[in-house]
């Protein structure tokens, strides 16, 4: 559920990727209405968009990785890179560039659940599908 809340909300934020911007060397195009639109352009599926909206699931915690899933930090590494078993935004703010060093490959994402007042508040996803 948290994954596609973040989805719906990258799409509504046109925080993606989009190839037709006028810098990527394709033909300017308005950005689509719905994200079944989104996928249908072969160009989007074969560049992906590089953002929340490549991730098709989560994979379950204690398990290794599929492509294109994201995975839940362990509580060592969440505590290694944010300092904290129960970071808050400010902690993953602060770890802008420790995160990145937990994603071993491209086509993989992580999520960390983030707390306010020492209660669960929101989760942030992070990953890298393209370049």
């Amino acid at each position: 559920m948290a994954l596609r809340k973040a989805q719906a909300e990258a799409f509504r934020k046109g925080e993606y990727y989009w190839a037709y911007d006028g810098r990527g060397g394709f033909p300017e195009r308005r950005r689509p209405k719905s994200v079944d639109q989104l996928w249908e352009d072969p160009v989007i599926q074969e560049l992906m968009t590089h953002s929340v909206l490549d991730m098709n699931g989560v994979s379950p915690a204690g398990e290794e990785p599929d492509i294109l899933q994201a995975a839940p930090l362990s509580p060592e590494v969440t505590r290694e890179v944010f300092g904290s078993e129960r970071p808050t935004r400010a902690d993953y703010d602060r770890a802008a560039d420790a995160k990145w060093d937990v994603i071993e490959d491209r086509g993989y994402g992580c999520y960390v659940v983030l707390y306010r007042e020492d209660m669960p508040d929101e989760i942030a996803f992070f990953g890298v599908t393209g370049d």
